[in-house]
């Protein structure tokens, strides 16, 4: 079964030779509009990843569509790959972030998919696929556990909402994983994440940058194609099973197999 890696950090086709060599382009119909085009990468051990180029903003894909295509996909693991404004003041350029909980800061994105199923108040806990993250943590033993704050773009963030953010708990923010983590938690999907901070809080005084960046994209390119082939079957980490009732699942699977 293929991977996807949501890939929202500016990186060279060229880079992602190392999770196998091009095979396939497509672009997915859904009831939400059209999403890609997805990539997939074949490895010789028959390993499959697909990649979707992704990045937030006012004229981005509906994140709906983008979880309904991979689930079209045949997808059942996903890891978003974001870059992030460091709001922690020991949190510098390049640091590698693990997203290890979430707070909601978009005001405009989809809630839910199934708002009318009772399906939207599917448990949280925990909010990023268990099996994914311990991968991630050990191919990446330097990304730090953080409390990712999902906006939206384009707008940085100004100096007192740094100060408000930091009062909530967050660490960092980003643009690209949510509405999509708790949307594939209602399509079954395993989701977790990781980050690179590419820039600093608007209240601090952004650094020069020195290849920090570049060295941290890197490392995680050198280690995706071990995280993607390590990953455990079958499954152990529940997000194929929705925690809500047998009724909401059952209105969820006929609403999937009805579309298309």
């Amino acid at each position: 079964m293929p991977h996807l890696l949501i890939l929202a950090q500016p990186v060279p086709p060229r880079a992602l030779e190392a999770l196998g060599a091009p095979v396939e382009q497509r672009t997915i119909e859904t009831p939400y509009g059209q999403a890609g085009p997805f990539a997939r990468r074949q490895q010789h051990d028959g390993l499959g990843v697909w990649i979707l180029p992704y990045f937030g903003g006012p004229s981005r894909t509906d994140p709906r569509a983008t979880i309904w295509a991979a689930k079209s996909l045949g997808v059942q693991r996903i890891i978003a790959w974001d870059s992030v404004v460091g709001l922690d003041a020991d949190l510098g350029r390049g640091d590698i972030i693990l997203p290890s909980d979430y707070i909601d800061w978009t005001k405009h994105q989809p809630s839910t998919f199934f708002e009318s199923t009772g399906a939207g108040y599917i448990q949280q806990n925990p909010p990023f696929c268990t099996d994914i993250t311990k991968a991630l943590s050990h191919h990446l033993p330097a990304a730090r556990p953080t409390v990712y704050l999902g906006g939206e773009g384009p707008r940085r963030e100004t100096a007192a909402e740094v100060h408000m953010f930091r009062l909530w708990g967050a660490q960092v923010r980003g643009l690209n994983l949510v509405p999509e983590v708790y949307l594939a938690k209602e399509l079954e999907l395993c989701f977790a994440a990781i980050g690179v901070v590419t820039a600093l809080g608007a209240d601090r005084a952004e650094t020069q940058p020195g290849g920090e960046v570049r060295e941290a994209d890197q490392t995680i390119l050198r280690a995706l194609p071990a995280i993607f082939a390590g990953l455990p079957a079958p499954l152990r980490c529940g997000c194929d099973h929705l925690q809500a009732g047998p009724r909401q699942r059952g209105i969820l699977t006929e609403d999937w197999r009805t579309w298309g």
